[in-house]
């Protein structure tokens, strides 16, 4: 077992999919103007993306407990980069509501597993790195950014940019799946029986996963917010250019960044608690205060520390709720958990797009502020959940 490999091969599918995340979302300006669609009807087509996620969910929890989190990391990393093909070529309504599906299909597939993966190599590595691995989500968050800006300022639309970079990152997901650690069965079709009971005693906590999984979903949603409106927020609202609106993803990711930095040092000495609640108190005012930036250059300083507050909250939830239940279901809790959490990512953000009906985009994007309150409050019930 050569665990260097394995942290470099899940650090690689982490950083995948905030690749294929951001690429797809500074790129939305672009899909927007060639489907023609409004933000309202553009928000309601979001709403694709959960359904998508919903499916993949139910698909991963079960293949990583029954075939193990190597091969469902590989499968779902070559799906990842397969789904960038749908909204490159979307020119109706109809095609992109596919392709949003998609997207979520993929990122979805690949997030569940990465994140079991992610907890084989912590538990052999004997020391915190479970959010190490999240930050490479923001450094390929970061990557997609920039490399959105690059190509639309050289010129380049969608249908060039994402079919030669998802085809590559599921070639690169074939490759470094070699490196992951072996799988683990831990629901075998011999031990019918066992499954059976350990069934019957995971239904005891299926309400703490889904406390978890509702949490994480408000800080997913958060997350989302910058993923999926900041380009049209700095475009719209601060009169940035397309290309220069990717910069406010790219500084949501940079304030991601650095706190993933730190994040697993702080858990040793302060608990997930602290992780969780101030980091979503933080990212709560940072959404509140965009509704009166005065310019760009604020809102971007914004963005930063919205990544930084919300850097180290959905990972902490999900090293906490990756070991509820039985070894037998805990893949599908985390999977439960992983779901419910990119249903909030990518179905939340859609409801922004239909408060825009009644209200200017800047306040819409606030009830993001909410969520963040809400998980403050509900931090000390997570606390409590059983190992």
């Amino acid at each position: 077992m050569n665990l260097l490999k394995s942290k470099i091969a899940v650090s690689f599918f982490f950083l995948s999919g905030g690749m294929s995340l951001a690429l797809w979302a500074v790129h939305i300006p672009l899909i927007e103007k060639t489907v023609g669609v409004s933000y309202a009807q553009l928000g309601g087509l979001l709403v694709f993306s959960a359904l998508g996620g919903f499916f993949a969910m139910q698909i991963a929890g079960w293949l990583i407990d029954h075939i193990g989190a190597k091969t469902t990391t590989m499968l779902g990393g070559i799906v990842v980069g397969l789904a960038l093909l749908g909204p490159a070529f979307a020119d109706s309504p109809l095609w992109l509501a596919v392709a949003i599906f998609g997207i979520g299909f993929g990122l979805s597939g690949v997030d569940v597993p990465m994140n079991a993966a992610a907890l084989q190599v912590e538990k052999a590595n004997k020391r915190a790195i479970f959010t190490f691995f999240h930050l490479f989500w923001s450094v390929g968050g970061l990557v997609g950014a920039a490399l959105g800006f690059w190509t639309i300022s050289l010129g380049f639309v969608q249908s060039q940019t994402l079919p030669v970079v998802g085809l590559t990152l599921s070639a690169l997901a074939i490759f470094f799946s070699t490196w992951l650690l072996p799988n683990e069965i831990n629901a075998t079709r011999d031990n019918k029986v066992e499954n059976k009971q350990a069934s019957k005693s995971n239904r005891r906590v299926l309400a703490f996963v889904l406390l978890a999984g509702l949490m994480s979903a408000s800080g997913g949603i958060i997350e989302g917010v910058a993923q999926d409106w900041s380009a049209l927020y700095l475009r719209d609202v601060q009169n940035f250019s397309v290309a220069l609106a990717a910069w406010g993803l790219a500084a949501f990711n940079i304030g991601m960044i650095l706190g993933r930095i730190f994040i697993d040092r702080i858990v040793e000495r302060k608990g997930r608690g602290f992780v969780i609640q101030w980091g979503s108190l933080v990212a709560a005012i940072a959404i509140a205060l965009q509704a009166i930036a005065p310019n760009g250059e604020v809102s971007l300083a914004l963005w930063f520390l919205l990544g930084l507050g919300i850097s180290g909250v959905v990972p902490q939830i999900f090293a906490a709720a990756g070991e509820i239940g039985e070894p037998t279901h805990q893949g599908r809790n985390m999977a439960k958990v992983v779901g419910i959490t990119y249903i909030g990512t990518l179905a939340g953000p859609s409801i922004i797009g239909l408060l825009t009906v009644a209200f200017p985009l800047e306040w819409a994007i606030g009830w993001g502020a909410v969520l963040g309150i809400f998980i403050v409050l509900a931090n000390p019930k997570l606390e409590k959940l059983p190992k």
